[in-house]
């Protein structure tokens, strides 16, 4: 019997703040900085972002992504 196994089980997501221009520092243009996590649902993650942009008056700086070290 095969088994079909979606995506990686060991995903985890973060939520990072992230910057641009010369915000950035170090002559980068874009630099993301872990704010929460990590979460291992997606959905988790999301709603924190959710209400980090509502809790910092709309900023849309905040992003979900895969979290990595």
């Amino acid at each position: 019997m095969l088994t079909k196994i979606l995506g990686d089980t060991g995903d985890q997501y973060g939520v990072y703040y992230t910057v641009y221009g010369s915000l950035a520092g170090d002559e980068q243009v874009v630099k993301s900085y872990l704010w929460s996590g990590p979460y291992t649902d997606l959905k988790t993650a999301m709603r924190k972002a959710e209400e980090l942009k509502e809790s910092h008056q709309g900023d849309t700086s905040f992003v979900v992504k895969k979290y990595s070290l």
